[in-house]
């Protein structure tokens, strides 16, 4: 017995391609629906998430929301530790009652420092409390490096991430709270009678972006986590490390374009497809069909579309007696900067062992002539 192993080329296409790079320092590129990776730079750099860490702030947020009896429109009052906070603000006021629904609105559309560590006191008494819940969410969502110290992303020591993280937040935000996550399409919001933008230019500048966070500090950059959808299909685009405002606007722009316009859903396989008869050892038939388990589907651009190598891996010959739907074999699939992708080979039909009166005179035939029994 023993295994073969098989080198396909396979050309899907031939097209122009257009390459891919970003000024960010940091990127990374989803693909929502299959939670593909499309394109990585430096994405698990250690970085200061700035604003962005009000992503997790929201999910924790949402996620009461869901889960108690926690509403929007309960209040919250302002402490003066929130009333002081520096940087972006909502203009909350010492003593005022605030709706959580306002609040969520001042952390998403404005920015708001004031409105976040206002939402994390009430939400778990004291922001450092709220913290260690926004940790705990993190690690059930499986971020890898990422700690969070306040929840507006004030810098601070010890309060990090990566823009990988960050787009394993917003895709379990988007996944965890639909009816939600509405919120971040918002494009403006007036509270204490003064009206803020959004300050993800991209829901004015990109057809089909609904979300989600900018971010900014002078340590790490201008940065956003973004996700657009269209015809059905969601790409989600994080960048850090720009230079400006209008540079993270155009470098995000670019990545989903490219998203877009040079990758696409390509079926590589179908489920049940044929792909090679195998001889079978001592079975009450020669040779058995190896077929694919499943539909494979991946992500791909188009330059590596235009080439794609195939190695299939099965044995021969598989011994009687075989079960339909059992695994013989294996394909891997190798892409230029993709991960293989392994599709199981399965017995199409069941093959019996022969007649145990005919298996010594049946093995003692297929070593000599390389034959079995019902080719005789």
């Amino acid at each position: 017995m023993k295994f073969i192993i098989l080198t396909l080329l396979l050309t899907l296409f031939s097209f122009k391609a257009i390459s891919l790079d970003t000024k960010a320092n940091q990127a990374i590129v989803f693909d929502y629906n299959t939670n593909e990776i499309l394109f990585e730079k430096n994405s698990r750099d250690i970085v200061p998430p700035a604003s962005m860490t009000k992503i997790m702030t929201v999910y924790a947020a949402f996620d009461r929301i869901t889960q108690t009896n926690l509403s929007i429109n309960d209040l919250c009052v302002i402490s003066p530790r929130a009333y002081k906070m520096g940087g972006s603000r909502t203009f909350l006021e010492i003593d005022d009652k605030v709706s959580i629904d306002d609040l969520l609105k001042g952390i998403i559309v404005q920015s708001g420092n004031d409105a976040s560590v206002a939402l994390a006191e009430c939400l778990a008494g004291t922001e450092s409390d709220f913290a260690v819940l926004m940790n705990n969410y993190g690690k059930k969502i499986g971020l890898e490096n990422t700690n969070f110290i306040n929840s507006s992303g004030w810098p601070e020591k010890n309060h990090y991430s990566t823009v990988y993280d960050i787009a394993l937040i917003s895709n379990a935000l988007i996944r965890d709270f639909p009816n939600l996550y509405s919120y971040f399409k918002l494009k403006d919001f007036l509270y204490n009678n003064i009206n803020q933008p959004n300050r993800n230019r991209l829901l004015n500048n990109l057809e089909g972006a609904d979300g989600l966070k900018t971010g900014f500090t002078k340590e790490s950059g201008w940065g956003i986590s973004a996700s657009a959808k269209k015809n059905n299909r969601r790409i989600t685009v994080v960048i850090n490390g720009t230079n400006s405002s209008r540079s993270r606007l155009n470098e995000s722009l670019n990545l989903f374009n490219w998203a877009f316009n040079q990758t696409s859903e390509t079926k590589l396989f179908k489920k049940n497809q044929f792909i090679k008869k195998v001889d079978v050892w001592l079975g009450n038939k020669s040779t058995v069909n190896l077929i694919t388990k499943d539909d494979v589907i991946s992500i791909l651009s188009f330059d590596q579309l235009q080439m794609i190598e195939s190695q299939i891996y099965y044995q021969k010959p598989i011994p009687a007696p075989i079960k339909k739907g059992d695994q013989f074999g294996e394909i891997k699939i190798f892409t230029k900067g993709k991960e293989t992708i392994i599709v199981p080979l399965v017995a199409e039909s069941n093959v019996n062992n022969i007649n145990p009166f005919l298996k010594a005179f049946a093995a003692l035939k297929y070593l000599i002539f390389g034959t079995s029994l019902d080719e005789i």
